[in-house]
């Protein structure tokens, strides 16, 4: 306890001088598929494991709003998978059994949860409960975006910690037809947005991000055309020229404007199994090695990594992940994990260590 409170305060420390550095894209296949591929930066170990949730699990019994009275409680329709951090069991990403797809990413320095109105305690649900709430009730985003009408999603300190620290976080929320939004919380109030773009980073909000594309539209996958000045050809040093002007660092805007510019130029995929292949291959363009983002807290050095990638076939239901130290892609079907209400609760660690295929075996003599 004493250790995790100790992770905690320091992370809240940081939010003041390092950006948490998440990326959350859509993939729709031409067959229909669809495809959320997501990372987790984080400049301490999360620890994380993938969990199963079951169906008729009960939530919220306990819970305390600010002014004293019960929170929301409320029994699980649907059973999902989802991703812990701290070992703290709550779900910070996850996919439910009909598609349904959430994660958190960081959005510090905008954020303010809501209050709640006096007589409407029944209504609300800690910040760090939305995910299983959205997992455990809803299919669909049309569901989703009906109920959050309902509810008051408020600022309370992490269960784990005494006085624990409250996370800046918004949602992106997906559906197996490829609808999806994106929930903020500003200045006390819950603004919803159509995620028409299918891109999720940090700060700053996401309309921001929406509105600071404008800024690259002349970027483009194509050459430009040599150009010729007083007789001399000026030609492009090579591949790429095109996109002269496509943001290259880790920054939020930065890397909203190149995952939107990667997804709208990428060549459409056929079916899910394609859909995973060039999400990775977009993650990769976002992904953080250690030491290529740092910060100073009291007097010492922090580095951000990107500490796992999920891939969320929305369409088959299956859960795919791989770590900073295990690049190999691992997966795990819904359909193959018992989420029946008396169904015990599986957990199973992300962290493990290298894993290299030796291949050595594999020549063969013409």
């Amino acid at each position: 306890m004493k250790k995790v409170k100790q992770i905690l305060v320091m992370l809240a420390c940081m939010l003041s001088s390092a950006a948490i550095a998440c990326t959350d894209a859509r993939i729709v296949a031409k067959d229909g598929a669809v495809v959320i591929a997501r990372s987790m930066e984080f400049a301490t170990d999360l620890a994380s494991n993938m969990m199963s949730s079951q169906r008729g699990k009960a939530f919220g019994s306990g819970v305390i709003a600010p002014n004293g009275k019960p929170a929301a409680s409320w029994k699980a329709k649907y059973g999902y998978l989802f991703l812990d951090g701290f070992n703290m069991g709550v779900a910070l990403d996850g996919i439910n059994e009909k598609g349904l797809s959430f994660e958190y990413l960081y959005l510090p320095g905008e954020t303010t949860y809501q209050s709640i109105p006096t007589g409407k305690e029944a209504q609300s649900i800690p910040y760090f409960l939305l995910g299983d709430w959205v997992l455990g009730n809803f299919q669909s985003i049309d569901e989703v975006r009906q109920a959050l009408r309902e509810i008051y999603v408020y600022a309370q300190g992490l269960p784990a910690v005494e006085n624990g620290a409250v996370f800046p976080v918004h949602a992106a929320i997906h559906d197996a037809t490829g609808k999806g939004i994106v929930v903020e919380f500003i200045k006390g109030q819950m603004n919803i947005f159509d995620n028409q773009v299918g891109v999720m980073t940090n700060a700053p909000r996401y309309d921001w991000q929406i509105t600071n594309l404008r800024n690259y539209v002349n970027l483009t996958p194509f050459n430009p055309q040599p150009t010729v000045v007083d007789g001399i050809d000026f030609v492009a040093t090579g591949q790429g020229a095109g996109m002269f002007g496509l943001p290259g660092d880790i920054s939020p805007p930065s890397r909203f404007v190149k995952t939107a510019f990667l997804l709208k130029t990428a060549v459409p995929v056929d079916n899910a199994a394609a859909a995973i292949n060039l999400g990775e291959h977009i993650l990769n363009n976002v992904d953080i090695p250690l030491g290529l983002a740092r910060a100073v807290v009291d007097g010492k050095e922090a580095d951000e990594l990107t500490q796992w990638v999920v891939f969320k076939d929305l369409t088959q239901k299956v859960f795919y992940f791989r770590t900073y130290n295990n690049m190999t892609l691992r997966a795990v079907s819904l359909d193959k994990v018992d989420l029946s209400e008396k169904a015990p609760t599986f957990r199973m660690p992300l962290a493990g260590q290298p894993y290299v295929v030796d291949m050595t075996k594999q020549f063969v003599t013409p």
